[in-house]
């Protein structure tokens, strides 16, 4: 896990030099944060309509529905807004560094970038989404931060091996010796597949244990729901970050 964040740290730092442009990204990566995980209090307010709508006075109902459609569309609004803002944002970072990069390391610096953003949006965002967890069940959210924790060393240690790989690409291509696409492609994406399963696994055994809980009575229905939904963007976040470290170490090394 250690290797992540320093990568991601030196990146920061490389590619955007000026303190300026640095806190204006960080800025955008905790807002995509928040609006991604604001989708667990849609979530939680949806259960609430749904298994209680026959309780619920029907004036309240109009609002919590009213409410809920408004909600949800800010945050797809927010979503969109803060990608195009964070392209706008690049061109003018890497406009106001001085140093001198050729076309081809150009391309590789936008990619790292948006891996950067992505990657580091998600870790806040799961961030964020185990302390809703300890707010609904503590117990439940110490189970999800060991599996966090378990699934981002192994990333951990399949990033670094992954770097190593393509720094040999790199060094083969300057030499010129040829490697076949088929070695290059597939050594990346088995790599991103791997914690892609291993994200999964981890999934099945919180699955499990929400189950559990609910079962004897720790996690009320309304929270186990909020709960399930938010395992889901969690899984689907771990696995966007092993796709994605992926890509970062291909465009990191292609750039250097």
């Amino acid at each position: 896990m250690k290797v992540i964040l320093w990568n991601l740290r030196k990146s920061l730092l490389e590619l955007f030099p000026t303190k300026k442009f640095r806190l204006i990204l960080i800025g955008l990566i905790v807002i995509a944060a928040f609006i991604s995980v604001s989708e667990l209090i849609v979530a939680k307010l949806f259960t609430k309509i749904i298994l209680h709508e026959g309780e619920i006075d029907k004036s309240k109902l109009a609002i919590f529905i009213t409410f809920f459609f408004i909600f949800y569309g800010f945050t797809r609004i927010g979503q969109f807004a803060q990608r195009l803002y964070r392209v706008r944002v690049f061109d003018r970072a890497f406009k106001a560094n001085e140093t001198e990069i050729s076309g081809g390391k150009d391309n590789w610096r936008w990619s790292q970038a948006f891996e950067l953003t992505n990657i580091s949006s998600i870790l806040t965002q799961i961030t964020v989404v185990f302390l809703f967890f300890i707010y609904f069940s503590w117990i439940f959210a110490v189970l999800d931060l060991l599996m966090i924790l378990i699934v981002l060393e192994v990333l951990g240690h399949l990033f670094r091996k992954q770097i190593d790989v393509q720094r040999s690409f790199v060094k083969a291509h300057k030499e010129k010796i040829q490697i076949e696409n088929v070695v290059r492609v597939s050594s990346r994406i088995k790599s991103g597949e791997i914690g892609t399963l291993l994200a999964g696994l981890a999934m099945i055994v919180l699955v499990g244990a929400l189950f559990y809980l609910n079962y004897v009575g720790d996690i009320n229905a309304s929270n186990t729901v909020v709960l399930f939904f938010g395992l889901r963007m969690q899984t689907s976040n771990l696995s966007s970050i092993s796709t994605g470290l992926m890509r970062f170490a291909r465009a990191k090394t292609q750039g250097e």
